[in-house]
């Protein structure tokens, strides 16, 4: 389940701003959301970039993902598994982040490999 309720003032925060909040709650070690069906985790394609969106709870990924993915149900991504197996293997597969998109996609979207830099980074 969500730790925290559906706050849409977060959704008004700037991309970056969303971006350190989220870098923040992984190096808190706290969980992140993502979205999947039965064929596995939604990637968005960007340009070049395959893009796996991700948000700091539950209540928020589902309430993006609403219109376009009602399908879709949240999946939880403990802080230690997103460090320890789903970085190394998107950054292996050259996968990006999309942190915490707001209701018209705009996000901070950084390779996995920036991404865990930036969560090592003090």
């Amino acid at each position: 389940m969500s730790d925290t309720p559906f706050d849409d003032a977060f959704f008004r925060l700037t991309s970056n701003e969303r971006y350190s909040k989220m870098v923040q709650r992984v190096r808190q070690g706290l969980s992140i959301w993502a979205l999947a069906d039965e064929q596995g985790c939604l990637i968005i394609p960007l340009n070049t970039e395959q893009v796996l969106p991700v948000w700091p709870n539950q209540a928020m990924a589902l309430h993006w993902g609403e219109k376009d993915y009602p399908d879709f149900k949240g999946i939880e991504i403990t802080a230690k598994d997103w460090k320890e197996k789903w970085l190394p293997g998107m950054t292996q597969d050259k996968y990006s982040i999309g942190a915490a998109p707001n209701m018209a996609g705009e996000c901070i979207v950084s390779s996995a490999e920036e991404h865990a830099r930036d969560i090592q980074a003090a």
